[in-house]
């Protein structure tokens, strides 16, 4: 169920905590997270952290608390750029992300019509990057071929631009 790069013991000390656990945490993704799939996301990103963190995880006196713990921090990275999608774009129930990477609001609106030529900028892009794919700086900086501290100050710029714009 989990991963290729897991040994047998890993794989099964995750799934049997992840087995035992999954309602508990999905439960308590649920009262933290408006949103159904969200809350299954929640869970979901929390096992594949787990796996991930597979070592720190088997180690940890209190296997349940860990996952607890970990979903506890997943919940608040989703709050926290659903935060940065109200403020900086929409809110994100009404976002319409289209395959071709046109962006549209509530409305149907698209963004271009919203805040002009700046959705074309690759600055624009990392936001979206940033924001809607969950990425890094780091990834959004070596995906543009920048440097973290460049992609960091491009960021900020066009967030006071979308301030100024809004």
């Amino acid at each position: 169920m989990f991963g290729n790069r897991l040994t047998k013991k890993q794989a099964d000390f995750v799934e049997k905590h992840y087995n035992a656990m999954s309602r508990r945490l999905y439960y308590y993704a649920r009262s933290g997270l408006a949103d159904l799939s969200l809350s299954e996301e929640a869970v979901q990103e929390t096992a594949r952290i787990a796996c991930v963190c597979i070592d720190k995880f088997m180690k940890s006196p209190d296997p349940e608390r860990w996952l607890f713990t970990t979903l506890h921090y997943v919940i608040r990275n989703i709050k926290k750029n659903q935060k940065v999608m109200d403020k900086y774009i929409m809110p994100s129930s009404g976002l319409d992300i289209e395959e071709i990477g046109v962006y549209t609001d509530v409305t149907g609106l698209s963004l271009e019509l919203r805040f002009g030529k700046i959705v074309e900028s690759d600055d624009f892009k990392m936001l979206m990057r940033i924001v809607l794919n969950n990425c890094s700086m780091l990834e959004v900086s070596q995906e543009f071929g920048i440097s973290v501290e460049a992609c960091k100050k491009r960021i900020q710029r066009l967030k006071e631009k979308l301030k100024k714009g809004l």
